[in-house]
């Protein structure tokens, strides 16, 4: 019962939600939470709208007033000209849901001025259209809000720019044409200008434009009862909705399919989906589309005969409080009550409800309204036995459904049945068999013509049929899937393809880099050994001396200097150098002694010897064929003659058995050499001074063929200028001879050193 209350309030509800589904890009969250609500709790929607232009200041283009706020709509301070229209639209579409018309078309104009006066050009167009389909759908003039639209496309192509906000107005253009075909009955017309609307809609990837479109396309078809077209349309916009996440949009879909399967007495179907778009309404309590989703329930559940839970859902309407502003909703929801009730044989209550209704009938033109009362009275009538009611309302009842303009509808012929019937009921009570037959046989054949209609499509064909379009859905969205599962797949071959290629590259560069590193550090150590190292004993030469040597006494100048100017506490004896010059002299004569193979190896041998003996810090060079020079840090104190032993025993320790030259002659000095101008000796001078030292040894111990030691070491007071000339050695002997430089030694003989000095 209702079927066709519920066809034109599917297709007035798709005419309406056509506004809130071709949605405007909102840059506020504001604003785009109120327009998501506009179908589902337009009261909420109005009051966010409103609060929003209440409590954001209004600033112009160049308003040189407000300096300091950014202009745009994600400031939660200001509103833009663009937002407080597009706020505006929203109030209106509010407003016209609430049932305030007059109130929405106020918003409008407010909003058309605003347009005109800050030049918003394709806002201005939304506007228009917003504004035809809102007239046409309180005046049903269909002609005026046709000619509208033409107009308002005529000025789109004088101004389109951006191809996406184009593409946008076409779209709502041409669904609202189609639309008002539709209601017009112009079939072919409305499929053309759908046709045309799904034309502006990208098809790049799934959007709610596609949802939007296959629904109202959808619903064009069942209000044209053409179900297997609705069906497809409808259950592709539900898998898109789903696959989308689109739970506003499933939800109207869900009430779109209870109502495709109830026409379509598929019962079971439609409450499924009924209770789909009862989960998501029942989160907005003061959603008018609740109520309308439980009326719809309780007419399955009256279908199916199980008239309590029928009776439960009929109350729940009746407790939203949106029910009681819509007058045609109050009356079904009493009517459906009351017909109830019969069914349940509880006469009084039937009777209190339907009087009421008809109370309410009284003061509208609801002429559907008033046949099904009509029948509901015949009905009451019957089962009271009273076969005068009967007649009279069943009489009235056709008259109604006949003066209906529903062109020979389903509906009609459903109603005129039911007078038919309820006539022969009445006249067969009343012993007018004849009448009765007559009126048996009309009734019979409207059952016939509209089992004939249902008959088209089979309950079993259908029920396959949606199924074979769900499984059709299916495999194209599996095929779409697959289709993006092979493109990333091979986009996944050739980036790991790629990288493979990539990391076998630097593999292989590293690998190269690798070897060619390891042989040129094979290469410089070689090179390192070969330059630094002497060629014949193999101990550090003078190259690596020269580079090294700077470096080392600069830093040892820098913290004794540090020491000096008491940033040290204590003296950095560890920081000091001890520098000794050893002449060997059977490294000089070796080669005359033994030959050049055996000189050879003697000298290697030597050279591995003495580098056993060398503990760290401490380091020895070859200086030259016969002279070593070893430098030890002092790290702790000791006398020349202990280091002078010890140089010596490692000569007498060099292979014993060999018969060889065991003297040694030994020159000493530390470093700094100047204790008061610490940066005045340099390496080169400081090596000078330890060859002089060496010279003056060897000297002595020529004359008295046994080893020697000498060290020479500057008093504390030594000034700088004593050395500071070009000709040091000659400088440390002129210092020596005036007692700046004193001379320690190991001879036993005064003179003959004083004379060995003198001879310098």
């Amino acid at each position: 019962m209702g079927s066709k209350i519920w066809t034109v309030l599917a297709l007035l509800c798709s005419l309406i939600a056509g506004v809130a589904h071709a949605k405007t890009s909102f840059t506020s969250p504001i604003l785009v939470e109120a327009d998501k609500l506009v179908d589902i709790e337009p009261a909420k929607s109005l009051e966010i709208a409103n609060k929003y232009l209440t409590d954001r200041t209004f600033s112009e283009p160049n308003n040189d007033r407000l300096p300091k706020l950014k202009r745009d709509d994600t400031d939660q301070r200001i509103r833009t000209p663009l937002s407080s229209v597009n706020a505006l639209l929203i109030i209106a579409k509010s407003q016209f849901n609430l049932g305030d018309s007059q109130a929405a078309m106020q918003s409008l104009l407010l909003a058309e001025s605003m347009t005109e006066k800050y030049q918003l050009l394709f806002l201005a167009l939304d506007v228009r259209i917003l504004k035809a389909r809102l007239q046409w759908l309180t005046t049903n003039e269909a002609t005026k809000a046709l000619a509208t639209l033409e107009q308002v496309e005529r000025d789109l192509e004088s101004i389109r720019k951006g191809q996406n906000i184009a593409n946008r107005t076409s779209y709502r253009i041409k669904i609202l044409q189609a639309q008002i075909a539709s209601a017009e009955n112009d079939f072919e017309l409305a499929n053309s200008l759908f046709q045309a609307a799904l034309s502006y809609i990208p098809n790049d990837k799934l959007s709610k434009w596609q949802i939007d479109f296959h629904t109202k396309f959808g619903k064009h078809y069942l209000y044209h009862r053409r179900y297997n077209e609705a069906l497809s349309e409808l259950l592709l916009a539900y898998w898109s909705a789903i696959e989308l996440n689109s739970s506003d949009q499933l939800a109207s879909i869900n009430q779109q399919l209870a109502q495709l399967f109830m026409q379509r007495q598929v019962l079971d179907k439609a409450l499924e989906h009924l209770s789909q778009a009862a989960d998501f309404y029942g989160a907005y309590p003061e959603s008018p589309i609740l109520a309308d989703v439980l009326k719809q329930m309780g007419d399955v559940y009256y279908l199916q005969g199980k008239y309590n839970l029928a009776l439960v859902h009929y109350f729940n309407v009746i407790d939203q409080k949106k029910t009681d502003k819509n007058i045609e909703k109050v009356i079904d929801i009493r009517l459906s009550l009351a017909s109830t009730y019969l069914q349940l044989y509880n006469y009084p209550l039937a009777e209190q409800y339907l009087a009421r209704a008809e109370k309410l009938l009284r003061y509208s033109d609801l002429p559907e309204l008033e046949t099904k009362a009509a029948l509901l009275d015949a009905g009451l009538g019957y089962f009271q036995q009273d076969n005068k009611q009967v007649i009279e309302q069943a009489k009235r009842a056709l008259t109604l459904s006949q003066s209906l303009a529903m062109s020979e509808s389903l509906e009609q012929a459903s109603l005129e049945q039911q007078a038919y019937q309820l006539l022969a009921l009445g006249y067969e009570q009343s012993g007018e068999f004849k009448q009765a037959l007559s009126n048996i046989k009309k009734a019979n054949s409207l059952r016939i013509y509209h089992q004939a209609q249902l008959n088209q499509i089979s309950e079993e064909a259908f029920r396959k049929q949606r199924q074979f379009v769900e499984q059709g859905l299916h495999y194209e969205i599996q095929e779409q899937e697959l289709a993006e599962a092979l493109e990333k797949q091979n986009k996944f071959q050739k980036v790991a393809l790629g990288l493979f290629c990539l990391a076998s590259l630097l593999a292989l560069i590293v690998l190269r880099l690798s070897y060619t590193n390891r042989r040129n550090k094979n290469e410089v150590e070689q090179l390192n050994e070969n330059l630094f190292t002497h060629a014949r004993s193999g101990l550090p030469n003078l190259r690596l001396l020269n580079a090294n040597l700077p470096n080392s006494l600069q830093r040892t100048q820098r913290y004794f200097e540090q020491w000096q100017v008491g940033e040290l506490i204590n003296e950095p004896l560890s920081d000091r150098l001890r520098f000794v010059m050893i002449d060997v002299p059977f490294l000089r004569n070796m080669y005359l002694q033994n030959g050049y193979e055996a000189g050879l190896e003697l000298e290697h041998a030597f050279g591995e010897f003495i580098r056993s003996k060398i503990e760290a810090p401490a380091r020895i060079y070859h200086f030259s064929d016969a002279n070593l020079l070893y430098i030890e840090p002092s790290i702790k104190p000791r006398t020349a003659e202990s280091l002078f032993e010890e140089i010596q025993s490692w000569i007498n320790d060099f292979e014993q058995d060999r018969k060889i030259n065991r003297i040694v002659r030994v020159g000493m000095a530390n470093y700094p050499f100047l204790p008061r101008a610490y940066t005045a000796i340099n390496d080169k001078e400081l090596l000078d001074i330890l060859l002089v030292a060496t010279h003056m040894a060897r000297e002595v111990s020529m004359r008295e063929s046994q080893s020697h030691w000498v060290y020479l070491k500057a008093i504390d007071n030594a000034p700088a200028a004593s050395l500071a000339t070009d000709n040091v050695r000659q400088a440390c002997r002129t210092a020596i001879k005036q007692g700046l430089i004193k001379v320690h030694s190991s001879s036993q003989n005064e003179d003959g050193f004083k004379k060995s000095l003198m001879s310098e």
